[in-house]
């Protein structure tokens, strides 16, 4: 039997179902999440041994409310309250123990109290864990402004305090009196309390263990998110391009901090495809100006993003200086920095010139990390203009700053100029070493066709991907200007046969149908083809917003830039309308999740149907050119010919 009080507990009302509460109880499971997590770092010894009884706490939390939330009982009020009351007093004893110079020792005799003082107080009373709870942060505010005093590090920051003020607030708004209280909303304001107050559980860590060591690697929260954010570029890059090809990824260095260098020749698009490619997000570095646009600056924030002020964009290129040290911070740290030293982006045929800021960068750290790589990442895109191309990520081989034996710049304001320049030089090579190098954008675009009819016709059972493409792409192009010029011709006679007959080259070709694709394809359409037809008309809309609005930009180099964030967007608010249109209240959710789900189903079934009906056309068109085909088929073989020739393939 519940009662009335019950019925209503945390504003969220109690059902019969399996679980009373459904919203606070599944979000508990925050705390489970965070103390597994920091119970990882302890594990891998990136914390003291002592913060293992802290996230057995949280883990136990979490459980607890869990169990409390699915259903009221003694018990379960029991397994909620103890491991709250362990909690605070094991945060209260820390800061006691650091001022007295023993805080895991006396955080562990927190914990004990805690346990032993919430067993008997809850026995007598339910609400006595309230009572340790208070008495915690007492000692908790008394110990850190003694602390303080004292000269030692803050732990309870600005930020720090902002976000329990707003856990606070919203523990406020989920008691059963506040007015906006809806016990039937899947909006739970005490849902959001669990997921606040979890993630100032691992603020904390990071911060107390952080006071004891300045030195020690990046915050568990910063590495967090940079993770989830690195998962979340790869799923978009793979969601916006047909195919992304990573090469020589290996020779990424797991046990030293990196400098990332890389082209920069697609907008916003590349720092997506580099956090992909490195599976993690880097501390990009980005030109001052877009902290003037409002609405970006929550985004930076999130990503870490350091501005970098250029005279050109009328900032004060002095300010770099504090940029440049948090660049040396973080790299003393062992993360991994990203640079586009080019500087601006654009549709190059070529890398432009490099700019010395990387090695500015690379010769500060050095002090500080001396074991620093650097590595050149090099983009590449099919097309920068169609919705889904292909892309190839190619990873260099790293710099090893030390090894070059540069002049010592220890101790001074700026590195030696020489130094810089000869490293600039390094970086600029390596990074042409992987990046596209042609003479014009038109010769990059027939060179990469010539290689790609080539690399088709050395594969029988499969179509080539970009990355082999590429490659032989940019040794056609490295060709002194005669050999260079004998492949351009060949394909501009192969080029005018194909559109007399208006065909393309891989009709021309009968390009290979992967038919385990096809035939999965198939077995979908005849399992599920009014729903995979019901999604696809879900995302119209979306994708006609993203070809209308590709469409009217200029620029090829923001094409991909707008094509992303308008796809993202529009994505976005497909799922959210069709989650309240389909779904109604908590299965809202779902139905935005069935869709998303739909739509990568419908980006993999579709695909491979419309190139074997393009298959099928184009073979058809074939034998009514007759004759024709003579000739073209004669060109196309030409050209094949010549590339491997010049190539030295023959």
């Amino acid at each position: 039997m519940v009662t009335a009080t019950e019925e209503f507990s945390d504003c969220e009302r109690r059902n019969d179902g399996w679980i009373d509460q459904d919203v606070n109880a599944w979000t508990s499971l925050a705390y489970v999440a965070v103390g597994l997590l920091i119970a990882r770092e302890v594990w891998t010894s990136r914390l003291p041994r002592s913060i293992a009884a802290f996230a057995v706490v949280l883990v136990l939390e979490g459980a607890g409310s869990f169990l409390y939330h699915a259903e009221a009982t003694g018990l379960s009020q029991a397994l909620h309250d103890v491991p709250l009351a362990a909690m605070v007093a094991f945060i209260a004893g820390w800061h006691v123990g650091r001022v007295v110079g023993a805080p895991g020792q006396w955080a562990i005799g927190g914990l004990a109290v805690g346990v032993a003082s919430g067993v008997g107080l809850d026995a007598i009373d339910v609400q006595g864990v309230n009572v340790i709870v208070g008495v915690g942060v007492v000692v908790i505010i008394v110990s850190e402004f003694v602390a303080r005093r004292r000269g030692m590090s803050p732990v309870w920051t600005g930020g720090l305090l902002v976000l329990v003020a707003v856990a606070v607030g919203f523990w406020l708004f989920g008691t059963p009196t506040s007015p906006v209280c809806d016990s039937d909303s899947w909006v739970q304001p005490h849902g959001v309390w669990h997921v606040l107050t979890a993630v100032v559980a691992l603020v904390w860590v990071d911060a107390a263990v952080g006071a004891l060591q300045p030195d020690r690697p990046p915050l568990l929260l910063r590495r967090g998110t940079d993770r989830v954010v690195g998962l979340l570029a790869m799923v978009l890059v793979h969601v916006f391009h047909r195919s992304v090809d990573v090469r020589g990824r290996s020779s990424l260095p797991v046990d030293r901090p990196v400098l990332i260098v890389a082209n920069h020749g697609n907008g916003f698009v590349d720092p997506i495809v580099v956090a992909a490619g490195l599976r993690r997000l880097p501390r990009f570095m980005a030109k001052a100006a877009l902290w003037k646009v409002t609405v970006a600056r929550p985004l930076l924030a999130v990503a870490g993003v350091l501005p970098v002020y250029r005279s050109s964009d009328g900032d004060r290129s002095s300010d770099n200086r504090s940029v440049f040290e948090a660049c040396e911070r973080d790299l003393a740290r062992g993360s991994i920095v990203a640079i586009f030293p080019e500087g601006t982006t654009g549709d190059r045929a070529g890398l432009d010139r490099v700019r010395s800021g990387a090695a500015r960068i690379a010769l500060g750290a050095l002090p500080v990390a001396p074991d620093l790589a650097i590595v050149p990442i090099g983009l590449a895109f099919e097309s920068k203009v169609e919705t889904r191309s292909r892309t190839v990520v190619m990873f260099g081989e790293p710099i090893i700053v030390a090894d070059h034996q540069l002049g010592d710049s220890t101790g001074a304001d700026e590195p030696d100029r020489n130094d810089v320049r000869v490293l600039t030089t390094i970086i600029s090579e390596a990074l042409e070493a992987v990046s596209p190098q042609f003479a014009s954008v038109d010769e990059r675009e027939m060179l990469r066709a010539a290689a790609r009819i080539e690399r088709d016709d050395a594969s029988p059972r499969r179509a080539a991907r970009f990355g082999e493409v590429e490659v032989v792409a940019r040794r056609l192009a490295a060709l002194d200007d005669h050999d260079r010029g004998d492949v351009i011709e060949r394909y501009r006679d192969y080029a005018t046969r194909l559109t007399l007959v208006e065909l393309d080259d891989r009709q021309v070709a009968r390009v290979r149908v992967t038919w385990w694709r096809l035939v999965l394809s198939a077995v979908a359409i005849f399992l599920a083809g009014p729903l995979l037809l019901t999604v696809t008309l879900i995302f119209v809309p979306a994708a006609v917003a993203v070809v209308v609005g590709t469409a009217l930009v200029r620029s090829t180099a923001t094409k991909g830039t707008v094509r992303f964030l308008l796809g993202l967007v529009t994505g976005l608010l497909t799922l959210i309308v069709s989650g309240i249109v389909i779904g109604d209240g908590a299965y809202a959710l779902l139905a935005a999740s069935a869709v998303a789900v739909g739509g990568v189903a419908a980006l993999l079934v579709w695909p491979p149907l419309v190139r074997f009906a393009g298959t099928i056309v184009g073979r058809l068109t074939a034998r009514d050119r007759g004759s024709l085909m003579v000739g073209v088929l004669a060109d196309r073989r030409a050209l094949i010919d010549v590339v491997r020739t010049r190539l030295g393939q023959r």
